[in-house]
């Protein structure tokens, strides 16, 4: 299948075309036609932010945690006390 441009494609193809091309679009509707897709709001796994928070949190950087993996400062701030209570425990 030969597209010319970008103008000849029906949305959403257009749109993805635009960020990824049309060679690439192309490819994702040869394998993915007539499915109806829904992308979460959040790109990564919640057992993958629990990891990353737990290697990367260092008291003052939880603003830029939750921007990053687009979480409140509130759910990464209830996960990271809920690590320091575990941890207190541990050691009584």
């Amino acid at each position: 299948m030969k597209v010319v441009d970008i103008s000849s494609l029906q949305e959403p193809y257009g749109e993805i075309a635009e960020i990824i091309g049309v060679e690439a679009t192309v490819a994702i509707f040869n394998e993915l036609k007539g499915q109806q897709i829904t992308f979460p709001t959040r790109l990564f796994k919640k057992s993958y932010v629990i990891k990353e928070v737990n290697l990367r949190y260092n008291g003052g950087n939880l603003k830029e945690l939750a921007k990053e993996f687009n979480y409140t400062e509130r759910w990464i701030r209830t996960f990271i006390n809920k690590k320091q209570r575990r941890m207190e425990s541990e050691l009584r």
